[in-house]
């Protein structure tokens, strides 16, 4: 979306064991986490972009790809994850504590987009484990 990621200095919590807690449950719950957690993320970009300097049309392309995810996701998903009041917990605190706190300013929606980062790269753990566990 923009480039390298800058190094914030700040401290961001990350649910690290709830994370822990997902790789050892069932393939559907998986899912459904990763499912729940690309939504959060796509509610976390809707918000006010307006001090963000990145690529807006990057930007759109990610959101738009995400979607598809999610839509691809839900035909999957049976019903909601037991994760799911942890995950809109933990997102809404991030929202609140990173992002209004700092009223939307561009260097907060730096440590959003590291922070997706992460979470980005996790989910694609879980679901390269699944396949492999499907398999």
């Amino acid at each position: 979306m923009g480039g390298d990621i800058t190094d914030a200095r700040v401290h961001v919590p990350f649910p690290k064991t709830l994370y822990t807690s997902i790789h050892k449950a069932q393939v559907d719950d998986k899912v459904k986490f990763v499912h729940a957690s690309i939504d959060q993320i796509i509610k976390l970009f809707d918000g006010n972009l307006d001090a963000v300097t990145w690529n807006r049309l990057k930007l759109e392309h990610f959101l738009i790809i995400l979607d598809r995810q999610s839509r691809e996701l839900q035909k999957c998903v049976s019903s909601a994850s037991k994760y799911e009041k942890r995950l809109n917990r933990y997102f809404r605190k991030l929202k609140k504590n990173i992002l209004k706190q700092r009223k939307y300013d561009a260097h907060s929606w730096e440590l959003i987009r590291k922070e997706v980062l992460r979470h980005l790269q996790r989910l694609d753990l879980i679901m390269a484990a699944t396949k492999t566990s499907v398999n």
